[in-house]
């Protein structure tokens, strides 16, 4: 085991980090993001030739060459999320072999000797050069390979250029051009890995201060409201033990009971942040589960200038989640579109099969016509203690504490804008199994298993 150097104890050699090759995988991928459109269009032009020039030469190379792209897709796809450095080194051999193969064709169409020929080799070094700035900057090692092929090919073509006519003034000034070109080329490469690396320290050094900005925003709200509960906890019992009136005491042991009551909803809030909350998942219904909590809502949250309206698609199978828990999220997102309609307005709770999926979750909508959280907060309102309500007015635990439970239950959770203004907010939560009766449940279970 590491010690905490991250060290193998007796050997004094840090353990390489893992490789994310899934970050990998998203560049290298031959055949993603629309990536075989380049394929297509280098096809096309290999067939292009062989009409022209009645030379079959570079469709045989595409078809090898797509039998290595092909090839390249496979290892890629066989790599880990994360893994040991180690497998880099597939990604490094094949993509060796895909460079020196795309770099093949234009050689031998150089050493041709044609006019023709000249303009389409040099057409294959510029796009190789094009992939490698676009392609490749993400990777040092796979950019260092694209980078020596490059050279190796453009040191060919002026080699042979100087061999085949030395003492021809324009074999001088190709070449010349050409190494002028690639001194460019190489500077543009450099530069662009450069850029990319401050990007990426910049990022970094952004991250750490917003995980650090959260954190002491997060202790210091925690300390603070423990802080206020323990005062007036002490504060009670102090007056309590001084009082010698029955009464009095009774009314100051009840304040310090219901500020001790306060401090273990609060601990219950944290732990669902935490997703370490202990849950009971049930089988519930979705109709009879929105009807109840908008009937709590309207007695004990909205007034007569809110209204809640229910849209329940039918046929829907029972979700699979703690009850106390999910009434306590919904009425909480309540809660927070009256806030965001103080004038009053419409709440539409929603219940319809989840769009994305195999029908293994049920999707739950809270929608205001509010004023909306901006762009540039939208991935902050999920901070702990990050409320962009008046001081006094929100703990800044609300939504983290939903977003806490949701994820806690195997679902997901999404915050968009809504068409015609407001938010529109999604909970994502598992089905229950066709044997699970409605109502039905294990009771103490840690995690919610659909």
């Amino acid at each position: 085991m590491a010690d905490g150097a991250g060290k193998l104890p007796g050997t004094g050699v840090a353990a390489s980090p893992p490789v994310d090759y899934a970050q990998i995988r998203r560049f290298e991928a031959p055949f993603a993001n629309r990536r075989y459109l380049r394929h297509v269009i280098l096809g096309l032009c290999c067939l292009l030739f062989w009409r022209t020039y009645g030379s079959a030469l570079l469709p045989l190379w595409f078809a090898v060459f797509m039998l290595a792209q092909f090839a390249y897709a496979l290892v890629l796809r066989g790599l880990p999320e994360s893994g040991p450095p180690l497998l880099m080194w597939r990604v490094l051999i094949m993509q060796t072999l895909n460079s020196l193969l795309f770099c093949l064709p234009g050689l031998s169409l150089w050493i041709a000797g044609d006019m023709q020929a000249w303009l389409y080799s040099l057409l294959f070094l510029t796009a190789g050069g094009l992939n490698a700035l676009a392609m490749r900057a993400h990777l040092r090692a796979a950019l260092r390979i694209d980078l020596a092929v490059i050279t190796g090919a453009v040191l060919v073509r002026v080699g042979w250029l100087l061999w085949q006519a030395p003492y021809a003034p324009d074999s001088w000034m190709l070449a010349v051009a050409m190494l002028a070109l690639y001194g460019v080329f190489m500077k543009a490469a450099f530069d662009l890995r450069g850029m990319r690396a401050q990007l990426q320290a910049h990022i970094a050094e952004r991250d750490a201060r917003e995980r650090q900005r959260a954190l002491s925003q997060f202790t210091g709200g925690v300390a603070h409201d423990f802080n206020n509960l323990l005062t007036v906890v002490l504060g009670n019992m102090e007056l309590a033990r001084l009082s010698v009136a029955p009464d009095e005491r009774d009314a100051l042991m009840t304040e310090a009971e219901r500020a001790a009551r306060r401090g273990a909803e609060l601990t219950t809030q944290l732990l669902a942040l935490s997703r370490n909350a202990r849950l009971s998942p049930v089988a519930q219904l979705p109709a009879s589960l929105l009807e109840t909590v908008a009937g709590r809502a309207r007695r004990e949250l909205l007034g007569p200038w809110h209204r809640v309206t229910l849209r329940v698609a039918p046929g829907l199978r029972p979700v699979y989640a703690d009850p106390e828990k999910l009434h306590s999220a919904l009425l909480e997102l309540i809660g927070n579109a009256r806030d965001a309609m103080p004038s009053g307005g419409e709440i539409v709770l929603t219940a319809k099969p989840c769009p994305h999926g195999d029908g293994s979750a049920l999707r739950f909508g809270i929608a205001d016509e509010g004023s909306g959280i901006p762009e540039h907060l939208r991935d902050k309102v999920f901070e702990p203690y990050f409320t962009t309500k008046p001081r006094g007015q929100g703990s800044g635990l609300g939504l983290p504490m939903v977003r806490g439970f949701v994820e806690q239950s195997n679902g997901k959770m999404t915050v968009e804008p809504r068409e015609g203004g407001g938010m529109q907010i999604w909970l994502d939560l598992p089905v229950a199994q066709a044997s699970a009766a409605p109502g039905s449940g294990a009771s103490g279970s840690g995690e919610a298993r659909p």
